[in-house]
């Protein structure tokens, strides 16, 4: 989002952590096509390298368990392995279909029955679940957040955990987290995936770091660079089997961060396994087909971000999307929800996943779809979009 505005579409998920708790290398190869029309091949199995290991000299680096035995069939992927998952083959034409990994975050609690109910009035069971960790300190980002996998451990599905580089209010700790102070909160964060049988899952990884208000915010490329590595490597060192999402903030990147183009602050193709970005019909909105088109072809755009991926050989995600009645557009736009499905389809091949953002949280976008209660402002032409397109 730009300057001055609110990363209020967060609101739900960052403000409400001590309710929610009572309340309770890619190893993925994705083959690249010369048109994206085609449909692609079988990707090869995982192939870790050092960089992918990521062990940390002296530290043993066990294979990570992906989920519970009882959700492995011989011959079948599991469900819950991102990797598996992601690895499917996916043709070009088509969204979800079968094997798209489709989903959203949980709304109003980040939990398995949140993200179940929004599937089910869209039509269609989800694939995937994005969620957050408690960043009120180290302690409760990392080792102490065991409740974020807790409240899906019901989910048969592939897990998107947002983790934040450091603690909110905290952006004095980068430079920590760049020297090395910090190695072994990011050990443990690995270690309780592992422990929570979700070690082969995608964790977005100081997301948005483009964003005016995050309190990672990318000031200092040199520095913001060195503690994602730092954190890459030590997660990976006790849990070798996670999927590092590296994700921007759509439309617009401050002069003052990052040089003014997000791509600045890319830490490397050993560091990232998927690069994303969070894409919301907002500053600016799309009123036409041939405006959508344009936003996205700009810098720090949907396409632009996702040409940047193929040149780099990565699989590509949309790990937080939607309309926003509360923005520029002053109204839902169902509209949007059609192009955004249509450019999945077109790309499906190398689309990772897609999640939807549902909220109705106080000041943020208030995007959901299917809530009906009175924190929630309507959107019923685009839920009805969303499910004939996104269901069954």
């Amino acid at each position: 989002m730009a300057e001055g505005r609110q990363r209020g579409r967060r609101s739900l998920a960052l403000a409400g952590f001590a309710a929610l708790v009572v309340l309770s290398g890619l190893g993925v190869g994705v083959a690249t096509t010369a048109q994206e029309e085609t449909s692609v091949e079988a990707p090869p199995p995982p192939a870790p390298s050092a960089a992918t290991s990521g062990t940390a000299p002296g530290t043993a680096s066990p294979r990570a368990s992906s989920s519970p035995a009882v959700s492995r069939t011989a011959g079948k992927a599991d469900p819950r392995s991102a990797r598996q998952q992601i690895a499917l083959r996916r043709a070009n034409g088509a969204w979800p279909a079968a094997d798209g990994l489709s989903g959203v975050n949980g709304d109003p609690v980040l939990d398995t029955s949140a993200v179940q109910a929004f599937c089910a009035a869209r039509g269609r069971p989800c694939r995937v679940a994005q969620t957050y960790t408690d960043r009120s300190s180290w302690e409760t980002m990392t080792s102490g957040t065991g409740w974020t996998f807790e409240l899906f451990s019901g989910f048969d599905g592939v897990l998107v955990v947002s983790q934040g580089l450091v603690p909110d209010g905290a952006p004095g700790d980068l430079g920590a987290c760049a020297a090395g102070d910090h190695d072994e909160q990011w050990r443990a964060f690995g270690s309780l995936m592992r422990r929570h049988y979700r070690g082969d899952s995608v964790v977005r990884l100081g997301w948005e770091f483009n964003e005016q208000t995050s309190s990672w915010r990318a000031d200092d490329p040199r520095t913001w660079i060195a503690c994602y590595r730092r954190a890459a490597d030590n997660i990976r060192a006790t849990n070798p089997d996670v999927l590092l999402d590296w994700t921007i903030n759509a439309h617009n990147t401050p002069a003052g961060v990052c040089g003014g183009v997000s791509t600045n602050c890319y830490p490397g193709d050993d560091y990232v396994d998927i690069v994303g970005i969070d894409n919301y019909d907002h500053y600016p909105w799309s009123p036409t087909k041939a405006a959508f088109d344009r936003t996205a072809a700009r810098p720090e755009g949907l396409t632009w971000l996702y040409d940047f991926a193929r040149a780099h050989g990565k699989p590509f995600a949309v790990g937080e999307w939607g309309v926003v009645p509360t923005g520029d557009a002053g109204r839902e736009n169902p509209d949007y929800i059609q192009w955004m499905h249509d450019w999945f389809a077109a790309r499906a091949s190398h689309l990772a996943y897609e999640a939807y953002f549902s909220d109705c949280g106080e000041g943020g976008v208030q995007s959901s779809l299917f809530r009906t209660d009175d924190a929630c402002r309507r959107n019923p032409r685009s839920a009805a979009r969303y499910a004939a397109l996104f269901g069954a």
